[in-house]
């Protein structure tokens, strides 16, 4: 149990020693100038009452007491001692107070009236005691108040008791009861001081936590992208928490944004439905306010952000005061969902694609084989009783037959080595009035006698550079559906310019037309038009002219009306390109 005592006794008085010296340091010497002025004025009511030498050697002490405290406080302030040197300097003013002490003790002693005046040691002492600031003063110390009280005490008490008689013995126990006031003042102040201290250490530590907690907080809102806002009815601002302006990207951060700042950067689209999301919940129809907006950031673009949020407080009239909430950015995810649509989009366009693709390729191939099937049939159980004339048209048939079914296949492969990247592009030098003059040339021998080809050569340079083979692929694709789709005797115009840097090619015919709702789809594979009626044709035409058209660089359009005909226009870089990417 002893021991017990001695360690707690030993604890308490090492507790919070740096701040207790330090403070003990900083108060000394502050009541100088109060101590100073009751000293005069205690002199002045004491002349003639107390002998002159006692009240000299009084005012002597106070005033070298008061020049030892300021010398003291001077000295910590330009060594500055860390907090591991406070015992030592609180052994210092210890020793000090000591010195000061006995010398008033001794004084005393020495100077005690040989009548046994008790009034004049004693008002001296407690004038002299209050005027030296304790026990404030000396409230950051216990072994300071003791060394200068005990030597003052000790000899005062000593002479009283020595002395005898009932006067002499009152006064001793007068002082002693005096003593234990004192002392008891000192605790009260040392216990207020040492709480204080306590709750200073206490709200650091407080503080200490609060902080590690608001930034363990923003690492956690800022890796999980989520912005913390509350709004005030009683305020002006919608108060912004968070690494906001790095998660939104919109600029310097800020603690603060007006209603009015904050919708400019909503989206214009999606700004009735945020304003409709938060008036039904500051109404009360919903609980909760949700809402997926876009924000605009500082470079002018788009994120997309989730917004939630509750009102957290009404008054009593059910009108919202207060409300709070969270943003997140789900730019992210909105890009992975466009992303996950499109793929969907086009998982369906390839399925559609290869329906149309069967449907088309059973119907196409399965006319030229039944003619070739037939064709052949009658060759081997009529050979002998057709005539040579005839023989040779059933060949011609099942060539042709055989024909056509090959231009299909080449063209599903052409379009598959499109669309996969891998169709070459051969730029080389073109003589591109030679090679429309051939291609017409080759059609009119074909169509002669059912169309009327015309070509309107306006082309004034000797060489392009391009892919013979393509552009020969895109104008016999161009020519053969503007025959295909016109009726027998009529116009089609085949026309070649410049235009800058681009090779113009128009061909125009009088045929049926494309409906208006069909000429979007055009280029798109095995798309063809409602009214083509039952004319031969895959779909693969155009969508192979407008691949082979984007390898060249170049674009290509159309103007159509049902009924009066249709206009190709493509156009074409004379000088090589870089190929897209993707292109080998």
């Amino acid at each position: 149990m002893t021991t017990s005592r001695t360690s707690i006794g030993a604890l308490s008085s090492a507790e919070f020693l740096p701040q207790r010296v330090s403070l003990l340091y900083r108060l000394s010497g502050n009541d100088v100038p109060a101590i100073l002025l009751t000293s005069v004025i205690a002199a002045f009511a004491l002349w003639g009452y107390i002998s002159d030498k006692l009240l000299v050697a009084w005012l002597i002490w106070l005033v070298l007491a008061s020049l030892v405290r300021i010398l003291l406080k001077r000295a910590y302030q330009l060594r500055r001692p860390g907090p591991e040197a406070a015992g030592r300097w609180e052994g210092y003013f210890c020793l000090t107070s000591a010195s000061v002490g006995t010398a008033w003790g001794l004084t005393v002693m020495l100077l005690y009236p040989e009548h046994g005046q008790f009034h004049e040691i004693l008002l001296p002492f407690l004038i002299g005691s209050v005027a030296m600031g304790l026990p404030p003063a000396l409230a950051p110390s216990p072994k300071s108040f003791a060394c200068l009280i005990l030597p003052i005490f000790a000899p005062l008490i000593g002479l009283l008791f020595s002395q005898g008689g009932a006067f002499n013995t009152s006064a001793g126990i007068l002082i002693l009861v005096f003593s234990a006031v004192l002392l008891a003042l000192y605790l009260s102040s040392n216990r207020a001081l040492i709480e204080t201290l306590r709750f200073g250490r206490e709200n650091e530590r407080l503080l200490e936590q609060v902080k590690e907690a608001k930034e363990r907080l923003d690492l956690a809102l800022q890796a999980a992208n989520i912005l913390i806002w509350d709004w005030d009815a009683r305020r002006t601002n919608v108060f912004l928490g968070g690494s906001w302006a790095i998660i939104l990207r919109v600029g310097k951060e800020t603690s603060a944004l007006s209603p009015d700042e904050l919708a400019q950067m909503v989206h214009p689209d999606d700004l009735p439905k945020v304003k409709q999301a938060l008036s039904q919940c500051l109404d009360g129809g919903q609980s909760e306010y949700v809402a997926e907006h876009r924000v605009k950031t500082l470079a002018g673009g788009w994120v997309w952000s989730l917004s939630r949020g509750r009102v957290v407080e009404r008054d009593a009239g059910g009108r919202a005061l207060r409300m709070t909430g969270v943003n997140v950015d789900i730019d992210d995810r909105k890009r992975a969902e466009a992303e996950l649509l499109a793929a969907v989009q086009r998982e369906k366009e390839l399925s559609e694609m290869k329906s149309k693709f069967v449907s088309t390729a059973s119907h196409e191939f399965r006319t030229p084989l039944a003619t070739m099937l037939s064709s052949a049939e009658l060759l081997e159980h009529y050979a002998e009783s057709l005539s040579p004339a005839e023989k040779v048209n059933l060949l011609q048939t099942i060539q042709g037959s055989a024909k056509r079914m090959s231009e299909m296949i080449d063209d599903v492969l052409t379009l598959g080595r499109a669309e996969s990247g891998v169709l070459k592009l051969n730029l080389g030098p073109t003589n591109l009035r030679e090679l429309c003059g051939r291609v017409v040339s080759e059609f009119r021998i074909a169509q002669g006698k059912q169309h009327i080809i015309t070509l309107d050569d306006r082309f004034d340079r000797l060489e392009a550079h391009m892919d013979e083979r393509l552009l020969r692929h895109i104008l016999n694709n161009l020519l053969s559906n503007a025959v295909k789709y016109s009726p027998p005797g009529s116009e089609v115009t085949f026309s070649l310019a410049r235009r800058g840097e681009q090779a113009a090619i128009e061909i125009q015919d009088r045929g049926i037309g494309i409906p208006l709702e069909d000429q979007p789809r055009m280029f798109e594979s095995f798309h063809r038009a409602s009214n083509v009626e039952n004319r031969s044709g895959t779909g693969l035409g155009l969508a192979i002219v407008k691949k082979a058209v984007e390898l060249h660089g170049g674009e290509i359009s159309l103007t159509s009306a049902v009924g009066s005909g249709t206009r190709f226009t493509v156009m074409i870089p004379l000088q090589p390109i870089e190929q897209p990417a993707g292109v080998s």
